[in-house]
């Protein structure tokens, strides 16, 4: 099978080039790939100022705008699936999870997610941007930056494996009313509308909706399953997991100022696992997150920029899960984060770059629900497990990106952090970029990183299993990578990169004193592995085409055995065929290695899986005014699973959604 999607995807391009000879290049597409292979070159989330991507010391990829449209993606995951190293899992209570370099927990927390450089993860309680961000729509997206690797140095808190940006469309980019839409399988719907303005050289604005809605993957549930949990049936089940979101990003600027943010509603139903029972609609969950900033850029001197912000984040969330066939439980509370930050940009020449800053935040919890009883319309207060909590933090950081050499770059950072409820954290990041021959760069870096504890970890109570801590201390990891760029021929790209990273104080749970279990820093691992990826964008006739692919070779272990869940082997296969200057088709084909059981799991590995998608795209049609696309995805229509925990093997793994179709619009004014 393997071989078979191989072959196809490989034959996209070895079709007769007299297909591309009947089209002719013209100038505004010569413009506009220029222009695109521009923004795929830099990156400013790697040290906080502009680079090109092929001399950050960083780990970096980028997908702008064009590539999002090619590949069809529906949301934020998409996206993320493609980028080598990264995995997307959901677990059992529908949340995704983010894979990093064969790490993966519950929550995603170690892995930052950003919005335009503002950190996302307000849930504080639990930590981790899973719970709104990972269907995040993708229409407003201009580009996407991944830096793999530590960014504590740089972001604080949860930058631990991973930092992603998400960068969406200004008024400059819009200049005028976009609209789109999109219908696809599970009676999904996307609805989007922006409207963007510059008025003088002093004002704009920028405004972005975004309504979605779905029915979710129908996976089969076992008959065996539905008893197990109360229900007695004598058929197997469906898991519905419904979810519908509306949000509404605002950025609005007059002279040197600022304001932007983001909000999010979220509901979502049942997804068939630990907390809930599929056949029951009773079951909700629903979810507010925003935050508001307003920011200014001050130049004192030509040399000389300071930034300074302020933010306040908010995240809620009201929860009704059926446990039991007449138990129900609502849980819910409200997390703010306020603070503000300033940050300094000297230019001491044009080959050396200092940056340094300070920021302060003020973290509060409170709101609190925790009900239940036998039906949502009598529940009656219970012993709560969550206490009102709050406490500050303020870091401070420096970096130095300097080049020493024309072909030498140079970047040493570090940054302090001090939280009022466990103490301080100290993560240092050095590395060089040392272009040995012309067109070939070798890099190498080392870093640290710290996930900070959660209010959910330090403050549990009156839980008869699970019991906070508050002595704990935050995660830490160590990582160095080594790796080499180069540019054999034009238009062809190649990487290769070896990581090492000593992930040390988890926070795990362990057995307590006083209940069953309690959370510790208790456990390591070792993540390494290698990074291959390659791109060639052709030329001529054959201009807006390329193929690519990445793989990983990943080895995650704790006392040496391999982590459960995690994947040894990944591999991505994308091909991009311009057929002319207005359609194009693209084909993906991910070869997933299978995973292990943890221990004392009796069941067989989760097997591997190979998924072949494929798409068509129309662009700047009816003069430049519309853009239409359509995807298939799993085109052969693959059986494939998630892995449901040890503890809920009587469930049997999570089927993932078989041949899917999704079709999109999208019109300019």
């Amino acid at each position: 099978m393997i071989k078979y999607l191989y072959t196809l995807l490989v034959g996209v391009l070895v079709l007769d080039s007299s297909a591309f000879a009947a089209a002719v290049s013209n100038d505004d597409l010569e413009k506009e790939l220029a222009y695109l292979a521009a923004e795929r070159q830099v990156v400013i989330t790697a040290s906080k100022i502009e680079e090109h991507v092929d001399k950050t010391i960083a780990t970096t990829t980028v997908i702008t705008q064009n590539d999002i449209q090619h590949i069809g993606a529906r949301n934020l995951l998409d996206v993320l699936r493609l980028v080598p190293g990264i995995g997307i899992t959901q677990n059992q209570i529908g949340l995704r999870e983010i894979e990093v370099r064969g790490v993966k927990t519950f929550l995603s927390e170690k892995v930052q997610i950003m919005l335009n450089g503002h950190p996302l993860d307000h849930n504080l309680q639990n930590a981790g941007s899973t719970w709104v961000y990972d269907d995040l729509p993708v229409d407003t997206i201009k580009r996407v930056e991944v830096v793999r690797g530590p960014g504590s140095a740089l972001y604080g808190a949860n930058a631990f494996l991973a930092v992603i940006n998400i960068i969406t469309q200004n008024a400059k980019d819009l200049n005028g009313v976009q609209t789109s839409a999109g219908w696809g399988s599970f009676d999904t719907q996307q609805y989007r509308a922006s409207w963007g303005k510059q008025f003088d050289n002093s004002a704009e604005a920028a405004l972005h909706f975004n309504f979605t809605d779905t029915n979710g993957i129908n996976s089969s549930i076992p008959a065996d399953s539905l008893s197990v949990q109360g229900l007695n049936s004598a058929a197997p089940g469906k898991s519905q997991f419904t979810e519908g979101r509306y949000d509404l990003e605002w950025q609005l600027g007059y002279q040197d100022f600022k304001l932007d943010g983001r909000y999010i509603n979220k509901k979502a139903g049942t997804f068939f696992g630990a907390s809930s029972i599929l056949s029951d609609d009773r079951t909700q969950q629903d979810y507010n997150d925003y935050f508001l900033r307003l920011s200014r850029t001050w130049k004192v001197q030509d040399k000389l920029t300071i930034d300074t912000q302020i933010f306040h984040d908010f995240f809620s969330y009201d929860n009704v899960w059926q446990t039991a066939s007449n138990q129900f439980l609502r849980a819910g509370l409200q997390d703010t984060r306020t603070g503000g930050e300033i940050q300094a940009n000297y230019h001491i020449s044009d080959a050396q770059t200092v940056i340094g800053g300070f920021s302060y935040a003020k973290e509060q919890q409170g709101g609190l629900i925790d009900e239940s009883g036998p039906d949502p319309a009598h529940l009656r207060p219970a012993l709560s497990t969550t206490e009102e909590r709050t406490r500050g933090r303020w870091g401070v950081y420096i970096e130095d990106v300097w080049d020493p050499l024309k072909n030498v770059r140079v970047t040493l950072g570090a940054r302090y952090d001090r939280y009022s409820d466990f103490g301080g954290t100290f993560n240092p990041r050095m590395g060089f970029n040392w272009e040995f021959i012309k067109n070939y760069s070798l890099k190498f870096s080392y870093g640290t990183a710290y996930r900070a504890p959660a209010f959910g970890e330090l403050s549990i109570i009156n839980n008869p299993v699970l019991l906070g801590n508050p002595a704990l201390k935050p995660e830490e990891v160590k990582t160095f990578e080594t790796g080499i760029i180069a540019h054999p021929v034009a238009g062809l790209t190649a990487q290769a990169t070896y990581y090492h990273s000593a992930i040390n104080q988890l926070i795990l749970q362990t057995f307590g004193q006083t209940t069953l279990l309690r959370y510790d820093n208790n456990g390591s691992w070792i993540a390494e592995g290698v990074e291959l990826e390659t791109r060639y964008d052709f030329d001529g006739n054959w201009q807006g085409s390329y193929v690519s692919a990445n793989y990983v070779l990943q080895h995650s272990t704790q006392l040496n055995r391999q982590l459960a869940d995690v994947p040894r082997h990944r591999t991505n296969l994308t091909a991009n065929w311009a057929i002319d200057n207005t359609w194009s088709s693209f084909g993906h084909v991910l070869i997933k290695d299978s995973t292990l059981r943890n221990p004392g799991d009796t069941r067989n590995d989760v097997p591997g899986y190979a998924l072949f998608d494929m798409g068509l795209l129309g662009k700047n049609m009816f003069g430049k005014k519309v853009d239409i696309s359509f995807n298939v995805y799993n085109v052969f229509d693959k059986r494939y699973y998630d892995p449901a925990p040890t503890g809920l093997s009587f469930i049997g793994d999570y089927q993932m959604a078989g041949r899917t179709f999704f079709g999109h619009v999208s019109l300019k004014f």
